[in-house]
């Protein structure tokens, strides 16, 4: 329900009041989404302006494509120029050097082979267009060689900076692949870069290595050339050596050492043998004292005897396993299988003792040929180291020159294999997709960007809103207005839509025909304004029940004092309190109590130009003794509710004095002896005192506050206006309320309750003034 009946009690003084909303400390999930649908105003207009200058800078920006080649970096690619025997590349396949490559891709060196090939010094989106200085510089200046060379170097340097703008070179997570995106705004140039950039990257490959290769030659070269001298020397003084000493040799060494040579040889062979022999037996002689199977032995592999015996063996005991399982262990069958694989083993340990006396023997006999060549060699030997020193010489130049021609040989061949490589070199990667001409543009992406302009709309909508909601200080709700004011919030009138007032103004058309204005003091029924009488007009509405929570809650403050004048006022203008006072009125009298509704208003009535618009006497008239009070007074002949008009306009001066005037004591004096109820519309409390000065007559007191309209702090000062009569405030009331708005405040008061009793909200309503 809207209303919320509050039994006062006027010996109590009211709380303290707080500006502000009463907040919980922690934070309402549901009362964030409140505020956000509350708010929803905000965060609409936000992302449809988001998405506008979205939508313009996809129109207006101009399109980019991006076109990509996938170049696979081959650790394993074949090389024909490397040397024989090494097909395969020495390309280390680490990260490190994978991301190396990645970056080789977009280096200034490839990047300037591309843009000398496709030429993109002379294409406008690539090289930079001369500006109104540089025309100037080339009218006065004169361009001699060095500056044009220095114009077309940076030329071609912003070139390449705008190239490396606009390629995007990825590896592929951890392979060996990668990905090389150009952007441009004509794709098919995007391609040809994208290939090209390829393209370049092999060329610069090709090129490092080559330059490698060629680096090396010419080092080598200068090596060979120093070598080639080295062993003509050292030629030279062994030839001079044999000649002086006269050492005869053959095929260039001497005979001794040739013997000397060949029988070292024999003597390398033999004990070759003889180590060979001994492990044959060792291994033997281990395998017949260990009682292993010797199956492993060559000639047990080879001799039939051990096989027929190991093939007899296991048949033995596969018998022995078969009659064990069927007839058990201790059958006489058993015990006689079981002898017989004793003796096979035994027939086979024989063979086995045979093949260790072979092999001892074969030992002993490679150990004895050893023993001789050595002896051989030691007298050999014996004989050399008779001679003269002359040979020890010439072995020692010998070994010199031989060790010289070796490392002239070794140089001579890498330098011819790196010569033959110049010419050979490859890339180690190869192209796995070429570039395509694209199709849709890379840049800008519309659904994407689209989409991020919603969300970042919504998001800062909604953080517009909780700001909005936060520095709103407009009263919105009835707890709100409660805490503010620290008074009861007794209703909340609902704003009545144009719609719904139209329709019952056309009631009035055919009165209207008949109405006399010179006549009439008071307006008929059907002409009267259908929001000043709505709550019993239309006495089923939210808006009726609100105004007869109001009636209940002055009724309850009646049982504890006398509440006979019952002044309705504002804190400002505007906020409903003329159609409140009326509406309290007629309820009143359609009871069948003795209301009066007076106009205290006397600088702006609004309730006689509602009512009574061609009055000619009134309040004032009548304090003043221009007429009986009863002549001053209509009565509204359907629920005989009393109306004590102020026609306008009157003198301001006098209106200002005469509020705190005895007449005016005097007149509500009188109205009380004959009127059971005395609603006054005052003044609002801001703008002028006569509110305050009203105040002092009055029993009781409804404050009228503008729902979103009247500030908190304005609240808060209209009470301390009339904080001397403080004790005769009823509560607080709130005007003009939008019901469908509302629920997003206090969702408990949502008129949607009201519906099943027959007077809830009508959706889509223009809202009217009240």
């Amino acid at each position: 329900m809207l209303q919320r009946n509050i039994e006062a009690v006027p010996a109590t003084p009211p709380p303290e009041r707080a500006i502000g909303v009463n907040r919980s400390q922690s934070i309402d999930p549901r009362e964030i989404f409140r505020i956000l649908r509350r708010q929803s105003r905000i965060i609409v207009l936000s992302t449809l302006v988001l998405l506008l200058l979205a939508t313009v800078f996809v129109m207006s920006v101009t399109p980019l494509f991006t076109a990509t080649s996938t170049v696979f970096i081959d650790p394993r690619r074949s090389n024909v120029g490397e040397p024989s025997g090494q097909v395969l590349s020495n390309f280390n396949t680490d990260d490190s050097t994978i991301e190396s490559q990645v970056l080789l891709i977009q280096s200034v060196a490839v990047l300037q082979r591309v843009v000398e090939s496709l030429k993109l010094t002379d294409d406008p989106e690539f090289a930079p267009q001369p500006g109104w200085l540089d025309r100037v510089k080339r009218l006065f200046g004169k361009d001699d060689a060095a500056a044009i060379t220095r114009r077309e170097a940076a030329i071609k340097s912003q070139a390449v900076e705008n190239l490396q703008r606009s390629l995007k070179v990825v590896r592929q997570r951890t392979t060996f692949l990668v990905d090389i995106s150009a952007s441009s705004r004509d794709p098919a140039k995007a391609a040809t870069i994208a290939n090209a950039i390829a393209e370049g990257y092999f060329t610069e490959q090709v090129r490092s290595k080559y330059d490698t290769a060629k680096i090396a030659g010419g080092w080598l070269g200068k090596q060979i050339e120093d070598l080639k001298a080295r062993v003509q020397t050292s030629d030279k003084a062994v030839q001079d050596f044999r000649t002086a000493n006269n050492l005869v040799a053959s095929q260039g060494v001497t005979l001794n050492d040739q013997q000397i040579t060949d029988l070292n040889n024999r003597l390398v062979e033999a004990r070759v043998q003889t180590a060979e022999a001994r492990a044959k037996y060792d291994q033997v002689a281990q395998i017949a004292k260990s009682g292993r199977d010797p199956g492993s032995v060559a000639e047990a592999l080879s001799s039939d005897i051990i096989s027929r015996l190991r093939t007899q063996y296991a048949d033995l005991a596969k018998n022995e396993a078969e009659l064990s399982t069927k007839y058990g262990s201790r059958h006489p069958q058993v015990g006689t299988i079981r002898a017989q694989l004793r003796d096979t083993q035994k027939l086979i340990d024989e063979e086995v003792q045979r093949i260790l006396q072979g092999r001892r023997q074969l030992y002993e006999v490679a150990a004895a040929r050893e023993e001789s060549l050595r002896k051989s060699l030691d007298a050999l030997q014996g004989v050399s180291n008779d001679s003269s020193q002359a040979q020890v010489k010439l072995r020692e130049l010998q070994r010199e020159a031989d060790a010289n021609r070796t490392l002239y040989e070794s140089f001579l061949a890498r330098y011819k294999e790196t010569s033959a490589q110049e010419s050979l070199e490859m890339p180690e990667s190869r192209v796995v997709t070429r570039a395509g001409v694209p199709i849709r543009p890379s840049f800008p992406k519309t659904m994407l960007t689209l989409g991020l302009a919603i969300l970042l709309g919504l998001g800062l909508g909604s953080v517009l809103a909780l700001i909005a909601d936060y520095l709103d200080r407009r009263i919105k709700s009835l707890d709100q207005a409660q805490s503010v004011s620290g008074l009861p919030s007794l209703a909340a009138i609902p704003a009545i839509g144009l719609r719904e007032l139209a329709r019952l103004a056309k009631r009035g058309r055919d009165e209207l025909k008949h109405y006399d204005a010179k006549t009439a003091r008071l307006l008929p029924t059907p002409l009267q304004p259908p929001l000043m009488r709505y709550a019993i007009e239309e006495p089923t509405s939210t808006f009726a029940e609100a105004v007869r929570a109001i009636r209940l809650a002055v009724l309850r403050v009646a049982r504890t004092r006398a509440t006979q004048v019952v002044m309705v006022t504002s804190a400002i203008d505007s906020e409903g309190k003329t159609t409140l006072a009326a509406n309290l009125a007629f309820s009143f009298a359609s009871m069948g109590v003795r209301t009066i509704l007076v106009e205290g208003d006397l600088r702006n009535p609004e309730m006689s130009r509602s009512l009574c618009p061609h009055a000619r006497f009134g309040l004032l008239q009548a304090a003043m003794g221009e007429t009986p009070l009863h002549h001053a007074i209509v009565v509204e002949p359907t629920t005989g509710l009393a109306v004590l008009p102020s026609p306008f306009p009157a003198n301001a001066a006098l209106m200002a004095e005469f509020v705190p005037s005895e007449g005016m004591e005097a007149i509500l004096t009188e109205l009380r002896q004959h009127f059971d109820m005395i609603v006054v519309d005052a003044p609002p409390l801001l703008p002028v005192v006569d509110a305050r000065t009203m105040a002092e007559g009055a029993d009781s007191i409804l404050l009228a506050i503008g729902w979103d309209r009247t500030p908190q702090d304005v609240v808060v000062r209209a009470l301390d206006l009339i904080a001397p009569v403080q004790d005769r405030l009823i509560g607080t009331v709130l005007t003009r309320v939008d019901l469908n708005r509302q629920r997003f405040y206090e969702s408990y008061d949502s008129a949607s309750y009201a519906i099943p009793y027959g007077y809830g909200t009508r959706p889509n309503q223009e809202v009217a003034r009240t």
